[in-house]
């Protein structure tokens, strides 16, 4: 059998974590379910002239994305921050690899998955709501009607764009990825270390590129960002510079598809040394 992943003992321990975990996994969706009402029901007091606009549903899809999704993450690997958890945590015959795959198969694929449906459930409900109440303070004011509101594909947007949504995305899954990795590295208050950690480390990079960076550069600008900069010339056309297009190609396609998979690697090999 090998020793760092064998597929039917990785089966055997997606069973195992799903039996253990299922009571906490489907109390947590409850919990989004019932924060997504809440919310609505508010922006119905709030605002009932246009409480659920296109807009709002897809600034709280991913709003409630990024805030539950990097809340699990940061709670997946929680056994390790207990004593006798841990211990039966590390002790269960199971190669660290097979532990991570099955903390980034909860934690982030099934978790998006759910989320994704739990929105649209808890959307498709309140928007009928939505409609009524609409029409009622409308009618109550002697105003014309609106429209029905119709339930918002949060994938595709006139609004925001589609590319711009699919940024977003790509973002949450490294952010959410930052935060699994700090739920193997620190102990207690995983969630509150990553988030200072992680806004410590944004911050070094904002001020090493914008002063340390920037002082052995023309006066100017990153265009896009590393690929192309833009100098300004006072009175003058503006010179871009730009890295050669394959160059650029590799560097987007890694800052888009690279960060969250070496994340994960860098969580295998903390996870690893916890089990040694």
């Amino acid at each position: 059998m090998n020793a760092v992943f064998d597929l039917k003992r990785w089966s055997l321990y997606i069973g195992k974590h799903w039996n253990e975990n299922k009571r906490k996994y489907l109390l947590s969706l409850a919990a989004v379910g019932g924060l997504l009402i809440l919310w609505y029901s508010f922006l119905m007091i709030v605002n009932p002239d246009n409480p659920m606009g296109l807009r709002m549903q897809i600034v709280t899809y991913y709003v409630g994305l990024y805030l539950t999704g990097c809340l699990f993450a940061s709670m997946i690997f929680n056994d390790l921050s207990d004593g006798p958890k841990a211990i039966h945590y590390l002790l269960t015959p199971a190669a660290a690899m097979e532990k991570l795959l099955t903390a980034i198969l909860f934690g982030v694929v099934l978790f998006f998955i759910s989320y994704t449906f739990v929105y649209y459930v808890v959307d498709f409900i309140m928007l009928k709501i939505s409609n009524g109440v609409v029409s009622a303070y409308l009618e109550r004011l002697h105003r014309a009607p609106k429209p029905a509101q119709e339930i918002l594909n949060v994938f595709v947007s006139d609004i925001q764009g589609d590319e711009f949504l699919y940024y977003i995305l790509l973002i949450f899954f490294t952010v959410q990825s930052i935060f699994l990795l700090g739920s193997v590295y620190f102990v207690k208050n995983q969630y509150i270390k990553t988030l200072v950690s992680g806004l410590v480390v944004f911050l070094f990079m904002v001020f090493f590129i914008h002063k340390i960076l920037g002082s052995f550069m023309p006066d100017g600008s990153f265009f896009e960002p590393f690929t192309i900069y833009r100098i300004w010339n006072s009175g003058k056309r503006e010179v871009m510079i730009q890295l050669p297009e394959w160059l650029s190609s590799i560097l987007l396609f890694l800052a888009k598809y690279a960060l969250a998979p070496c994340l994960w690697v860098v969580a295998y090999f903390r996870l690893k040394e916890k089990e040694v």
